[in-house]
């Protein structure tokens, strides 16, 4: 083999050798769809468990469920003062309220459906049975309302509406 021979080919495993190491250098052969797994999470942090203490009834309540209604509807008197304010606190303590009688109805189906109707169009009606002289009847109350003025607006809208004539009543609770 001549010497030109052999430098040409240990040229060739130089420029070779070159090519392997700076050619990945220049190029991105990674596959351009290729997704990343590597996750760039930190770590979960450590977090101490701790106990809740269950809760306990208070000595000073007793055992037996109350069977008292939240308010008494009979002790509810008629809000004819004008000069009373619309808002504010009763001689309790209490925040003032009205309710509204809107009807009453010797039969409870015909009570109920007059509070359905009501519901729709999104007042709190409820009903309540009382007594009077010896009869029973089936009263349609819509409230509470914290608000004399507010409950006067409704009592205007329901009574346009129903064709109604409803009574603005003190809530006692």
């Amino acid at each position: 083999m001549s010497s030109g021979l052999k430098k040409r080919i240990a040229g060739a495993f130089v420029l070779g050798a070159l090519g392997l190491v700076i050619l990945p250098l220049l190029f991105d052969f990674a596959d351009p769809n290729r997704i990343d797994r590597n996750s760039k999470l930190p770590p979960a942090p450590e977090i101490e468990s701790i106990t809740v203490a269950k809760a306990e009834r208070p000595a000073a309540v007793g055992d037996t469920p109350i069977k008292a209604p939240i308010f008494d509807i009979e002790r509810s008197t008629p809000a004819t003062d004008k000069d009373e304010k619309p808002y504010g606190l009763n001689n309790l303590g209490l925040p003032k309220g009205w309710i509204l009688q809107v009807s009453s109805f010797e039969e409870q189906s015909s009570a109920t459906d007059f509070m359905s109707k009501l519901r729709k169009q999104k007042y709190n009606a409820f009903t309540k049975r009382v007594e009077v002289k010896g009869k029973t009847r089936y009263r349609v109350y819509v409230g509470p309302k914290i608000d004399k003025r507010r409950a006067a607006a409704d009592k205007k809208k329901i009574d346009k509406a129903f064709k109604t004539d409803a009574i603005i009543l003190h809530f006692v609770p």
